[in-house]
């Protein structure tokens, strides 16, 4: 016997119920770049619950669950299809079946969630809304770490411009503000499907403890000294779809050798005693180049090991460059490629390597060939690249230490949390986002980068390709930015930082317990 409600839904047609989970689906799209419509985060899924409350037939609840996932990630990710078809050289039917392949398995996972909402409302039908954020960040959870993972866009990034709240990121990460953003559309839909004084109580608490988390002032990070230090990050904006040929890489090092030794801009890099900005011309002291924009081989090439050892004194700055590296694995398996980070110091010393560990499918690699062998990876280098086995902490001339990590990484939180674990005081993006072309994916993909240096409380510099090459501080804030395909260098400060934040010492704690939490409540609503 369904519970008594003035809206109930169990009277509403699939056709409706529909219609509603779409609705829910195009709000959560608008979220995002490039709408941005932040607000909507917090009543986005308000539709969908009215659909799945009380769904008599949890077969249809997963099928409903399914729609709003397809009508989520096509939207949301709509560009992987450009990337496949212009990029990986596939015909369309063939990169529409990858793509649709994709999407249809992510929204197995939304349909999971409504299954389980489903099944729990029935046996709680006003505290099902109280454990509707625990089973969407379990589904978040699952989405970004089965069969390797892809936590594109998940819930919380949405609310990283809500600089005070965002800060509950430092212990629960981008879970924690997906928790609450779901919670407000719960306690919202139980409020409206089942009014009685616990749902409005509940969603009074919830609303009040969420706008006191949002309101005042959030204390400044503070830097390990008054002086910062100065970082350049190069944006050569190189056409990926240009022959890549001994004369091509030669201009191409030398934009990038030109713009890495222009003229210092003016920039604040402390503050007087009244804490009015004071500015000065500064070199910087750490150059970053974007990933790989170009087949470079630092290890392979002599010619240019020689030249970039030239610049990096020439500079009297710490490099950062992007190459590809040949080497043998160390199982033993076929020579690389290595998608591969160095860093030189202001001598022309290698002070580090570090190899890429998780690496994009179909973009850097082919997973399971036997299955998709009409599809090619996108990246032009020969050879399938093989991942690194481990994250590098670099330590600089300085004894400062820096973690860098490569484009699609700075979606993995726990990964780039490790840099932090083990030492970085500053975190370091490179990337080359010219696949994504003029789309919404640069912009979500900074969003990203943003709430990775909340999460760990440090800066993070990105240097981009292409762009958008940006400063990030430890609260989430862009210091400077570039734009989209523009040929320029951002000269920015920023402070190496030691302290820890709960989220790098713990990780993923909080999803976990939410995982664990939801798989409690799976047993409980099966038991006969």
């Amino acid at each position: 016997m369904p519970f008594f409600s003035p809206f109930p839904s169990h009277r509403l047609s699939f056709s409706r119920k529909a219609l509603l989970v779409l609705v829910s689906g195009i709000l959560n799209i608008l979220v995002f770049p490039k709408f941005e419509l932040v607000a909507l985060s917090w009543v986005a899924i308000v539709p969908m619950l009215f659909a799945i409350f009380q769904e008599a037939r949890p077969r249809r609840a997963f099928i409903l669950g399914v729609i709003f996932g397809l009508t989520f990630f096509s939207g949301c990710y709509y560009w992987i299809f450009s990337v496949l078809h212009e990029y990986g050289s596939l015909h369309w039917t063939t990169a529409s079946l990858l793509f649709s392949l994709l999407v249809l398995y992510l929204s197995l996972y939304q349909g999971l969630f409504a299954y389980v909402f489903a099944k729990t409302s029935f046996r709680l039908p006003v505290g099902c809304f109280l454990m509707s954020p625990f089973l969407w960040v379990a589904t978040e959870y699952l989405r970004g770490h089965v069969l390797g993972g892809f936590p594109w866009c998940l819930t919380g990034y949405a609310l990283v411009d809500y600089v005070n709240l965002a800060q509950f990121g430092t212990i629960a990460g981008v879970y924690g503000l997906s928790f609450c953003a779901i919670l407000i559309s719960s306690v919202i839909a139980g409020f409206i499907l089942a009014p009685c004084g616990f749902t409005l109580s509940c969603l009074l608490i919830s609303v009040t403890v969420l706008s006191s988390l949002s309101l005042g002032r959030v204390a400044e990070p503070q830097g390990t000294g008054r002086r910062n230090s100065l970082a350049r990050m190069v944006q050569p904006n190189i056409n990926i779809d240009q022959p890549w040929n001994s004369e091509s890489k030669s201009l191409i090092l030398q934009e990038l050798a030109e713009l890495s030794l222009s003229l210092p801009s003016q920039v604040k890099t402390k503050t007087d005693v009244m804490d009015n900005s004071i500015l000065e011309v500064r070199s910087p002291q750490l150059i970053i180049w974007p990933e790989t924009p170009a087949p470079f081989y630092f290890q392979d090439d002599s010619l240019f090991q020689e030249q970039m050892t030239k610049l990096a004194k020439a500079s009297h700055a710490t490099l950062l460059f992007g190459f590809v590296d040949l080497r043998r694995a160390s199982s033993g398996s076929s020579p690389g490629p290595y998608n591969s980070v160095g860093i030189l110091s202001p001598t022309g010393t290698l002070l580090s390597q570090y190899d890429k560990v998780h690496l994009v499918p179909f973009g850097e690699y082919v997973p399971l060939p036997w299955l998709f062998f009409f599809s090619e990876k996108v990246s032009s280098q020969i050879g399938e690249f093989q991942a690194g086995e481990k994250v590098v902490v670099s330590t600089l001339d300085s004894n400062r230490k820096v973690g860098t990590f490569i484009c699609y990484e700075a979606v993995l939180p726990n990964l780039v949390r490790k840099f932090v674990a083990g030492g970085a005081e500053v975190l370091v993006n490179v990337t080359n986002d010219a696949w994504f072309g003029d789309s919404a994916a640069p912009h979500q993909h900074l969003l990203m980068a943003r709430m990775r240096a909340i999460e760990n409380g440090r800066y993070l510099l990105r240097a981009a390709n292409s762009g958008i090459s940006a400063a990030i501080d430890p609260l989430g804030r862009l210091i400077g930015r570039t734009n989209l395909y523009e040929k320029v260098v951002l000269d920015c400060p920023f402070y190496f930082l030691t302290s820890l934040t709960f989220y790098s010492r713990w990780g993923d704690v909080f999803a976990l317990l939410c995982l664990s939490i939801s798989l409690v409540l799976v047993v409980v609503i099966h038991r006969k």
